[in-house]
C-alpha cells in the first residue's frame, strides 16, 4: 500500500506546482484560465433562472463532468470524446483538460461523482449546480451545453467556483464554544488535525490545537507545535526583499543580473526583474520536476534548488504573462543572500522571526529530530494514514516549506500591525494588487482579498500531508490562522471560520 501511494504521489511532481497554485488561488477566489485554474470561458459567470424541465439534462451532463474528474488519466480520453464538445478539446487541449481534472480531483475528491446537487439553476443551454461536500465546503459547477439534433448535449464550457459555507449566527461570547465544537466534529470525522487561532489585535477570540503531531509516538499537537507552512513562506521572502529595498540595497525594477551578475541563465539574468519575480509575471517556472524529485533528499540550499530549474526556458516573455512560480522566490532568496551576506534562512531568523517574537519558526530540516514539528499525514485506503516524510524534501526553500506555530503566526500578524518589520507605507507596497486575475488580487507574494468588503492580506500553502491558511485584516486587526498536518484540511476550516465571523460579528465589525 505504501509503495502504491508513493508511486501515485511521484507521478504528480510534474503538475504539483500548478496544483499548489490551484490550492492557493482557487480557494481564495482566483480561478482563472490564465493561471492554470479550473475555469473555461464565459460559463464561469452567474446562473440563469430557468424551468425545471431543463434540469434532468443539465444534471446528467454534470454527472459526466464529475465522472471525468474522478477518472484515471488513461480513462479520460473516452469520456472527453463522449461528453465534451470538439470545440472545448481544441481550445483547451486534452493535456490541459486532464491537468484541470486532476487538480479538481485532488482538491475536491472523487466523491463528487456520487453527490447530488442541492441547487440546480438554468435553462437547457446554461446552468449552475451547487454541491455540498461532507466537510461542509460548497462548490458551484457552471456548464454551457452544445446541442445538436440526434445526439445528447455535449459540455462546451465549464467553470468551478467555491461557495460560502453554511454557518450559524451566534453572539460574540458564543464564538469560542461554537468554534471548539466544530473543531471536535471535524477531528472526529478525520477531516482535521492541527491548530487554529482567531484574534483581533492582542485579544484572542479562540485558539485550539487538536489531533496528533506524531501518530507513531502519540505526541499531541499544541498551539506551539511548528507545522509546515507550504507556500505561506513566500510572505517572509517578500518582507525580506522589501526590507532590503527600504535600506537602499535594491530597486523593485532591478534585473536579476544587477545583483547576481554570474547568474547562469542569460534570459533570466538580463530580462527578468525583481517586480516580476514577486508577482509571478517573470516567466520563470518551478522546481517541481524530475531533477528535484531525484535529488530532493539532498537539496538544502537556495543554490541547490536553483540547479533543478535554471536551465529551463522562460514560459513567456517577462511581464507578458502570469504563471504561479516556485522558481521565482528561489531567485529572490539568492538575491537576499547576495545583498545581506547571510543565508536566506539566517536572514529570515534575524530580521523577521526574531523581531516578531516567533519562537517556534524556522526552515527545519526533515531529519531534525529535536525540532518538535508536526509530521504530516496523507489518507490511504482502509482509513489508514501515511506519514509524508518520504514525500517531503530535506528542506524547504524561499518559495515555501518552512515551519511555524499558530502562536508564532499571531505574533507575525501583530508585528505587521505594529510596524516592527516594515512601516505601514512599505507594507502597502507589498499589499497593492499588481495582478487582478479575479476578485482577489496578488501583490508582492501576498494575496489581497475583499472578503465581505473588508480587505485582508495573506497566503496559504499546501504539500502532501500539510495545508495552511493565513488571513490578516490590516484595517481592523482581525487574523484567521489555520495550520493542519493532513491533506487539504486547512482550506475548509478557514472558509468556515471566515463565514462564521462574518455572520456573527457582521461585515462592518
Amino acid at each position: 500500500m505504501r509503495r502504491e501511494k508513493e508511486q501515485e504521489i511521484s507521478t504528480l511532481h510534474g503538475t504539483l506546482a500548478k496544483r499548489m497554485a490551484f490550492a492557493c488561488l482557487l480557494t481564495l477566489g482566483l480561478a482563472t484560465p490564465g493561471a492554470g485554474m479550473a475555469a473555461e470561458g464565459p460559463a464561469a459567470g452567474g446562473a440563469v433562472a430557468g424551468s425545471a424541465s431543463a434540469r434532468p439534462a443539465m444534471q446528467q451532463q454534470a454527472l459526466h463532468f464529475w465522472q471525468a474528474v474522478a477518472a484515471k488519466p488513461n480513462e479520460r480520453a473516452g469520456l472527453l470524446k463522449a461528453h465534451f464538445s470538439a470545440g472545448i478539446v481544441q481550445r483547451r487541449g486534452e493535456d490541459k483538460l486532464n491537468e484541470t481534472f486532476t487538480m479538481l480531483a485532488e482538491m475536491l475528491g472523487p466523491a463528487m461523482a456520487s453527490l447530488a446537487p442541492t441547487v440546480v439553476l438554468g435553462n437547457d443551454q446554461e446552468g449552475e449546480l451547487h454541491y455540498t461536500l461532507k466537510d461542509g465546503r460548497r462548490v458551484a459547477l457552471m456548464l454551457t451545453l452544445q446541442h445538436a439534433e440526434g445526439r445528447q448535449p455535449l459540455i462546451d464550457r465549464f467553470g468551478v467556483k467555491p461557495l460560502p459555507p453554511l454557518v450559524p449566527t451566534v453572539k460574540p461570547a458564543e464564538l469560542p464554544d461554537t468554534i471548539a465544537a466544530h473543531l471536535r466534529a471535524e477531528y472526529g470525522a478525520q477531516r482535521f488535525s492541527g491548530a487554529v487561532l482567531v484574534a483581533r489585535g492582542d485579544a484572542v477570540i479562540h485558539a485550539q490545537a487538536i489531533g496528533l503531531a506524531d501518530r507513531q509516538s502519540g505526541r499531541a499537537n499544541t498551539l506551539a507545535t511548528p507545522i509546515n507552512l507550504g507556500s505561506m513562506n513566500k510572505m517572509f521572502t517578500a518582507i525580506a526583499i522589501a526590507q532590503l529595498q527600504a535600506a537602499g540595497k535594491l530597486d523593485w525594477h532591478d534585473t536579476v543580473g544587477k545583483h547576481l551578475p554570474n547568474f547562469p541563465n542569460a534570459a533570466i539574468r538580463d530580462q527578468v526583474t525583481i517586480h516580476q519575480l514577486l508577482t509571478h509575471t517573470s516567466g520563470v517556472g518551478s522546481y517541481w520536476n524530475d531533477a528535484y524529485a531525484a535529488n530532493k533528499h539532498r537539496i538544502a540550499t537556495q543554490q541547490q534548488f536553483l540547479q533543478t530549474f535554471v536551465d529551463q526556458p522562460l514560459l513567456f516573455k517577462p511581464g507578458e504573462g502570469l504563471e504561479y512560480s516556485n522558481g521565482g522566490p528561489v531567485i529572490l532568496g539568492l538575491i537576499i543572500e547576495a545583498l545581506s551576506g547571510r543565508t536566506y534562512e539566517d536572514y529570515v531568523r534575524q530580521h523577521i522571526y526574531k523581531p516578531a517574537g516567533m519562537k517556534h519558526s524556522d526552515h527545519f530540516r526533515r531529519d531534525d529530530a529535536k525540532a518538535g514539528f508536526a509530521v504530516g499525514y496523507i489518507p490511504a485506503d482502509g482509513g489508514q494514514w501515511l506519514d509524508n516524510q518520504q514525500d517531503l524534501g530535506l528542506s524547504g526553500s524561499a518559495a515555501g516549506g518552512g515551519y511555524a506555530s499558530v502562536l508564532d503566526l499571531h505574533r507575525f500578524s501583530r508585528a505587521l500591525s505594529q510596524q516592527r518589520l516594515l512601516s505601514r507605507s512599505q507594507l502597502e507596497v507589498l499589499w497593492k494588487p499588481y495582478t487582478q486575475p479575479g476578485p482577489i488580487g496578488y501583490g508582492y507574494l501576498f494575496a489581497i482579498g475583499p472578503a465581505s468588503g473588508k480587505r485582508w492580506v495573506g497566503h496559504n500553502g499546501g504539500a502532501p500531508g500539510i495545508s495552511a491558511e493565513f488571513m490578516h485584516y490590516p484595517d481592523d486587526g482581525l487574523v484567521i490562522i489555520v495550520l493542519a498536518n493532513q491533506d487539504h484540511a486547512a482550506m475548509p476550516m478557514r472558509e468556515w471560520l471566515s463565514a462564521l465571523l462574518d455572520a456573527s460579528l457582521g461585515t462592518g465589525r
